[in-house]
């Protein structure tokens, strides 16, 4: 009843009304990530949600689990606090099915179990921007983008050098410090920026159950871009991201003195070039990633996984005419892995991919493609997608219809095929999903409400056998459900964002619900900024019930989260802030016996310049 009380409240207090103000920034961005090339979301038929600078200013968000977990039909289980453990799922898709990006390069681990990725030590007061798309992208974006694509962008350089820092302390004596500068060095376009974190932390085995060891942590990151115009039309960029996480950390259901440390780092260089007035461009570009983790146990000692991509890509698209383009690339893969428990091999995958996109009418845009992808261990597949996007009739309030079908390939990973724990006799999971949206701009075009089905069908999907020790292939899930999505962007002051997600995933043999994936979630956010400079916001977030295991037996109850947070610019440059997280100490688990943080209070300051 408090949760059908709290989330009635929400949905109550922030119903805007109609505005009459000029649309505000931000409803029709530009995005990269959905086409591989800049287009306005009302031209892209998927399900998209792009986090601005501003948005993360906002929510005062410190993690890339603060961001995701505002999203509709993505679900996030951290186990445990900062640096430990932590997936998320997109629209039920496991969490090796998502492609993680950092700058449009690939950064999921081969050393990661399902070659994914560990989004517990990842913070985001180094990125600029966050692009999320729901649903099947592997014909562009490869055989890992199953569920989706997530790509952490870290600002470009601008004309003038700008620069932004921050400083917050809070709770549990955590401190963290961040800052990065941008602008013109000569002919060269320079963005560097940095970020530290450290704190006291909670006890990963949850304290409500007895934990009393707090697991402590330490965090670094570091990120650099250049680039230079060669020729009119030709330039060149190289850039850089370097994190490093060290963490305490509990796996036994109780206290233990474990610690582990996690660092990635890429690197990546491009060449591009755009000419016949920006209908043609073209990209050659390499990409670096290098993961190291290891995980300490006090008891049997360090595990050690190591993993390495190589990536070599090219790219062209032309636009003949106004009313049609297309894009062709092609790109080779080499995954590394090795371990200290005598693990060590490769593979690899070599890759062509080609998308037509139509106008044939106004407000309408087609897009076909199809991928051919060469595994060295699992032979070759060919996949194929399409999309459309409709926007119906003219002006701020005009709807726009999308629809979207794709499918997917993914083989297994170095560590579930060569660790001790691995089974060789794996097969690639393939998958066949669509989604259909509408989405109806309201109040002038300041706010758009949307609304989306999904349904996605896998088969040979891998989970773990805890009976023998090893891998296996479950032979078919399925995950479909309903998006709702209302967001409102400065009227009159006012920012809304509500959320949710109605998920029915389950293994289609055993009819049972796949695990860690609640069945319904909800957030709610309403900021109100004034003009003496002041803003205030609350949020509720409300997660659904959930099975923590394949098996079905063990049921952890949904939870309901509020926060507030205030902000006051003392001067044009200056701003001072503040929140509190958890306000009424709600305790909860999204992963058995792994604790949750209580109530918590933070403040901090930014400089702009």
């Amino acid at each position: 009843m408090k949760y059908l009380f709290l989330l009635g409240t929400a949905m109550t207090v922030a119903t805007p009304a109609m505005a009459d103000d000029a649309a505000g920034e931000g409803l029709d961005p530009i995005v990269v990530t959905a086409t591989r090339e800049p287009t306005p979301v009302t031209q892209i038929g998927q399900s998209v949600s792009v986090i601005t600078r501003d948005d993360i200013e906002r929510t005062q968000a410190t993690t890339a689990i603060d961001v995701l977990a505002r999203l509709p039909g993505v679900a996030v289980s951290p186990s445990g606090g900062f640096g430990q453990p932590a997936s998320v799922f997109i629209r039920g898709a496991d969490n090796a099915q998502t492609l993680v990006l950092i700058d449009g390069v690939p950064v999921n681990d081969p050393g990661d179990v399902g070659g994914g990725f560990n989004y517990g030590a990842l913070t985001v007061g180094q990125f600029d921007r966050v692009e999320v798309v729901r649903g099947a992208s592997g014909v562009l974006w490869g055989s890992r983008a199953i569920g989706g694509v997530i790509n952490f962008i870290t600002a470009r350089p601008t004309d003038q050098w700008t620069g932004r820092a921050q400083a917050e302390y809070g709770w549990r004596d955590r401190r963290q410090v961040s800052g990065s500068a941008m602008g013109m060095l000569g002919p060269v376009g320079l963005t560097l920026g940095g970020q530290w974190m450290k704190g006291d932390g909670y006890s990963a085995f949850d304290e409500r159950l007895g934990g009393t060891e707090k697991d402590g942590f330490e965090s670094k990151a570091a990120h650099g871009r250049a680039q230079v115009e060669l020729v009119e039309g030709l330039t060149a960029d190289v850039g850089g991201y370097w994190t490093k996480a060290n963490y305490d950390y509990d796996n036994t259901g109780a206290d233990a003195l474990n610690v582990g440390l996690k660092r990635d780092a890429l690197g990546y260089a491009n060449v591009r070039y755009s000419g016949l007035d920006n209908r043609l461009n073209a990209r050659l570009g390499y990409g670096l990633t290098d993961t190291r983790r290891i995980s300490d146990d006090a008891v049997f000692g360090p595990y050690e996984t190591n993993g390495r991509v190589e990536r070599v890509e090219g790219q062209v698209s032309f636009a003949p005419v106004e009313m049609a383009s297309i894009l062709i690339g092609a790109e080779t893969e080499k995954q590394k892995f090795d371990d200290n428990y005598g693990s060590k091999d490769s593979t690899s995958i070599d890759s062509i991919y080609g998308n037509l996109t139509l106008r044939p009418l106004a407000g309408l845009t087609l897009n076909g493609g199809l991928r051919y992808d060469d595994n060295s261990d699992f032979g070759h597949k060919t996949t194929f997608a399409a999309n459309g996007a409709w926007v119906i009739g003219e002006g701020d309030e005009a709807p726009v219809l999308r629809a979207s079908y794709g499918e997917g390939f993914k083989a297994p990973s170095l560590y579930q095929l060569y660790t001790n724990a691995g089974f060789r006799a794996l097969d690639p999971e393939t998958s066949k999903g669509w989604d259909v949206s509408v989405e109806q701009p309201f109040a002038a075009g300041t706010g758009r409400f949307t609304v989306t089905y999904f349904d996605r069908k896998t088969k040979n999907l891998i989970d773990y056998d805890l009976a023998n020790w090893n891998y296996y292939n479950v032979g078919r899930a399925r995950a479909q459900g309903l998006e709702l999505g209302m967001q409102v962007v400065n009227w009159q002051g006012f920012d809304v964002n509500l959320a949710y997600t109605y998920l029915d995933a389950k293994d289609r043999d055993s009819g049972a619900r796949l695990a860690r994936r609640p069945r319904s979630s909800f957030y709610a956010s309403l900021d109100k900024s004034w003009d003496l400079g002041l803003k205030l916001g609350a949020d509720l977030r409300v997660g659904g019930g959930r099975y923590d295991d394949t098996a079905n037996t063990a049921y952890l109850d949904g939870h309901a989260i509020v926060g507030v947070r205030g902000s006051y610019s003392v001067t044009q440059n200056v701003e001072v802030y503040g929140r509190v997280e958890n306000l009424f100490d709600e305790h909860y688990e999204v992963v058995r016996t792994y604790g949750t943080p209580g109530r918590a209070a933070y403040a901090g300051i930014r400089v702009k310049i």
